[in-house]
């Protein structure tokens, strides 16, 4: 099981009255927004639903909102989805803006997301007294009141300061990613139940992959953790799509630091692991599937596959999402020798090419122990500087 999902104690409601509606707390506020350290301003939408106030948070968290359905009515919700991900974040502090403005329905999910979460709550509101819905709302729960003419203690304190995001030139660039060379084979995977031991390779080395680069992108191309999470362990055990529907939640430990993987056929993946065992979770990859675990155990559908939805049709193919963040497994070699034509190339994507366990001899073998001593002992990437 994951850790965090009974739901924990929450501290009171923080209620900032800020009167004047000073620019300067509103400054204040955004600039202390850091989610990956657990503080994360939103700035609602003005006259929007519960719905839309999820979405903002969801934005606020850094995932895109564009969910299939109105507001995710094919896939999870969105406010459950906000939950997942609040979950994998250490000690959360949401700072709601204009909290004065919320009504009854976008009250009662905020709270329920605080209640699920265990998130600390400051709803700042720009009236000399918060208004009878709000009121109404916190009259069960634990709440204080502080004003801006007394002093912000740390409501509101500077965010630590955060890596760099990738450029958006980085961010179109094509990652050729070895360990995806599997990931669309047509091999089935029967259930087991053993208790393997550890797999003999570590997971790839992280200046192997710009792996700071796939990490962002799994974290700001889809708001579904399965999808993020199922992608993430591809990328560090080799695993193929259908080996990865059959994990478990109780195949992951509750700090996400390991991850169990079943092959009871000892499929030939040359260079891989073929055989059950325990890989080590990097730990640029322990958010996604803390936050894939505790959607199944928010939302039940029945079973506890970490992967899955429960509901066809409603994410996209893993293969196709793997596209969307530009990453790739190695292509098949050129043609050689190249024939000659006058004809200009293209424009557009190149299209990628999955290799299904078929048609080996059109893809270039890579030596995965060779590649993992040369990523192993290569130099780090040279940052330039800012």
């Amino acid at each position: 099981m994951s850790r965090k999902v009974i739901y924990p104690a929450a501290p009171p409601v923080t209620v900032l009255l800020d009167l004047a509606d000073n620019a300067a707390i509103l400054r204040a506020a955004l600039a202390a927004h850091a989610p990956s350290a657990g503080r994360i301003t939103v700035h609602p939408t003005p006259a929007a639903s519960d719905t839309t106030l999820a979405l903002d948070i969801l934005a606020a968290l850094g995932k895109p909102t564009e969910l299939p359905g109105t507001g995710g009515s094919i896939g999870p919700p969105a406010w459950i989805l906000a939950a997942d991900w609040i979950l994998s974040l250490p000690d959360v502090r949401l700072t709601v803006l204009r909290a004065h403005l919320l009504d009854e329905a976008s009250w009662s999910h905020l709270l329920t997301l605080r209640m699920r979460t265990g998130m600390h709550l400051v709803a700042v509101c720009h009236t000399r007294r918060p208004p009878a819905v709000m009121r109404t709302a916190l009259r069960p729960l634990k709440h204080h009141t502080v004003s801006t003419d007394h002093g912000l203690g740390d409501l509101l304190a500077p965010a630590p300061t955060a890596p760099a995001p990738p450029s958006r030139a980085a961010e179109g660039r094509w990652i050729t990613v070895p360990a995806l060379a599997y990931l669309a084979s047509h091999h089935t995977f029967p259930r087991c139940s053993c208790t393997p031991p550890p797999a003999p390779h570590p997971y790839v080395p992280e200046r192997a992959y710009s792996i700071d680069q796939i990490a962002h992108r799994l974290a700001t191309r889809t708001a579904y953790p399965q999808l993020a999470g199922a992608l993430a362990t591809a990328v560090f055990t080799g695993a193929p799509i259908a080996q990865l529907h059959t994990i478990r939640t109780g195949h992951l430990d509750s700090d996400a630091a390991t991850l169990t993987l079943h092959d009871p056929r000892r499929t030939r993946r040359p260079g891989f692991t073929a055989d059950c065992g325990i890989y080590t979770v990097p730990t640029w990859a322990r958010p996604f599937l803390l936050a894939a675990a505790n959607l199944v155990h928010l939302s039940p559908r029945g079973d506890d596959r970490l992967f899955t939805t429960g509901t066809p049709r409603a994410l996209p193919y893993l293969t196709d999402f793997a596209e969307h963040c530009r990453l790739r497994p190695p292509q098949p070699a050129p043609p050689w020798p190249r024939p000659r034509t006058r004809r200009k190339k293209r424009a557009g994507a190149p299209e990628v090419q999955w290799y299904d366990g078929i048609s080996s001899s059109r893809f270039e073998y890579i030596s995965y122990e060779e590649w993992l001593h040369t990523a192993a002992s290569a130099p780090p990437p040279r940052r330039r500087a800012p």
